[in-house]
Order: structure tokens, then C-alpha cells, then sequence
């Protein structure tokens, strides 16, 4: 079931400089989602951008629904000058959801953006009785957030935040000093040297992605991965968002929007990616 509706801003957090936190309020749409699936978002005007952004779902409360978001083009800047009250246009809730196991040792790894998606995951999977260790990493210090292992591509990194003092950036900086040096795949593999893990779920960019299945294959661990992709209608009817992939032997097309965005790794065809 999808939704297509008009619905006022609830509250806005800006994290930082990049980073913000949009809510809104409905109890359908709460209802519906799914830790994985995503919401096609454009301000409720005339006004350019005309195209829908696909968002992922970062956490559901009560009928409160959140969307974490990074400011990157002119969609997403429109988006993080929205006050409260003002409309969205959502279309919702849209793709294919984690699968949540029970009682299971779960490692997820997230990267930059990766991370709202995986949020609204682990607590799915705590809530389901499994057990969860989460690394997340990220080229700067605005793109480190909360979890059990944090990695920064480099120590010198700082933040994108142009104005000391202004909200999260202490807490930045607190990460930062937590924060180990190199790819979040380096964390993977030394927790995957010294532990066991049923499952593993990813998200975040290609190369990162690539690399953490390669080693999740090599430790025998499954995975589901939630891809990312520009995408344009958001339901499967443009295309625009194909990835290649395997079906049995036959190399086939699938849609990151319908029939993803989460995925079993083994079945994507990485080396055309």
C-alpha cells in the first residue's frame, strides 16, 4: 500500500552543518514502514525542484516519522530551509525492507548517509531479540554519528561546519576523538577476525559496499545490502535506477527503487558497478 499526500513539517533538527532531521506526523504512514524502505519527497509548491527525493526512513515513534538527510544538491538544500508547518508532498512508503531474523548475532556496517537507514534497523533487530554490533564511517567528522565502532577515512578530517559553537558540533568532535583511522572495511575485518556473525546488513557508497561483502563472503556471512541510486518516478515505471544483477546464471536488470532498495549481496553483478 502507498500513500500520496500533503503533510506539515512537524519539527526540524539541524545536526550540523550537512546533516538535518525532518518529522512529520501520520499514523498510516507509521504504520506501513519498514526499516529499509524509503519516501519520494518534494516541497509542497509550484516551485523547482519539480521531482520527487527518495528518502530513506530513519525511525518511526509513535505515529512521528523522521527522515535524515544530507544537504547535497538543490532538492535537499529547498529541503533543510522548511520550517515547522510548512508542507511536503510524500509518496510512501516505497521499495523492499530488511528482513529482521530472531535471536540472531547481527554486524552492520554503515557509511556517510548509509547510516539513517540502519538506525531505524537496529532497533527493529534489538526489538526481535538479536544481538547487534554496528561500525559506521565516513569521509568527515559531520558524517560520523552514533553507534558501537566509528571509523574516519582520515584523522585530519575536520568538520564541514563553518561556525564553532553552533549545535552538534561539540558532539562532533567528541565521535572524532573516538574515532579510528581508515575505511570502515578495515573495522570489518578485524571484528569479523575476533567474532561470529549470522547476518550482515549494509548500506552506504558502492566501493564500500563492494568491499564488505567481498569480506563478508570470505567469512561465509550473508548479507543484505540497501543500495542507493538517483532515481527519478521512485516505482519502478522509469528505469532510471537499474542496477546489474545475477537471476540463477542469467545476468538480469532490477530496479533499485521496486525491487530494492535492499538486496541479497551475493545476487548483485559488483563488477559492472
Amino acid at each position: 500500500m502507498k500513500l500520496h499526500k500533503a503533510l506539515a513539517i512537524e519539527q526540524i533538527e539541524h545536526i550540523n552543518f550537512q546533516y538535518f532531521v525532518l518529522s512529520i506526523r501520520d499514523g498510516a504512514l507509521a504504520k506501513l514502514s519498514q526499516p529499509g524502505q524509503f519516501c519520494q519527497i518534494r516541497i509542497q509548491s509550484l516551485s523547482l525542484p519539480r521531482l520527487h527525493k527518495p528518502i530513506s526512513i530513519y525511525d518511526v515513534d509513535g505515529d512521528l516519522v523522521r527522515f535524515m538527510i544530507k544537504r547535497i544538491g538543490k532538492g535537499t538544500q529547498a529541503l533543510s530551509k522548511l520550517q515547522c508547518g510548512d508542507s511536503i508532498d510524500l509518496i510512501g512508503t516505497l521499495g523492499k525492507s530488511f528482513g529482521i531474523p530472531q535471536n540472531n548475532k547481527v554486524i552492520l556496517i554503515s557509511g556517510g548517509i548509509g547510516y539513517p537507514p540502519l538506525f531505524f534497523l537496529n532497533r527493529r533487530l534489538k526489538e526481535a531479540e538479536n544481538q547487534t554490533y554496528w561500525l559506521h564511517g565516513g569521509n568527515y567528522s559531520d558524517d560520523l554519528f552514533p553507534c558501537d565502532e566509528i571509523w574516519l577515512l582520515h584523522k585530519r578530517s575536520l568538520s564541514v561546519n563553518p561556525h564553532p559553537g553552533t549545535p552538534g558540533l561539540l558532539h562532533k568532535r567528541s565521535l572524532l576523538e573516538d574515532a579510528h583511522t581508515g575505511l570502515v572495511s578495515e573495522g570489518l575485518i578485524q571484528r569479523l577476525n575476533d567474532h561470529e556473525y549470522d547476518l550482515a546488513y549494509a548500506c552506504g557508497p558502492i566501493p564500500m559496499l563492494k568491499a564488505c561483502h567481498q569480506i563478508c563472503q570470505s567469512a561465509g556471512i550473508s548479507m543484505q545490502v540497501s543500495m542507493e541510486a538517483y532515481m527519478a518516478c521512485g516505482i519502478g515505471v522509469c528505469h532510471g535506477c537499474a542496477i546489474p544483477m545475477w537471476e540463477g546464471c542469467k545476468p538480469v536488470y532490477r530496479d533499485v527503487c521496486s525491487d530494492g532498495p535492499v538486496f541479497d549481496a551475493d545476487a548483485i553483478r559488483w563488477e559492472e558497478l
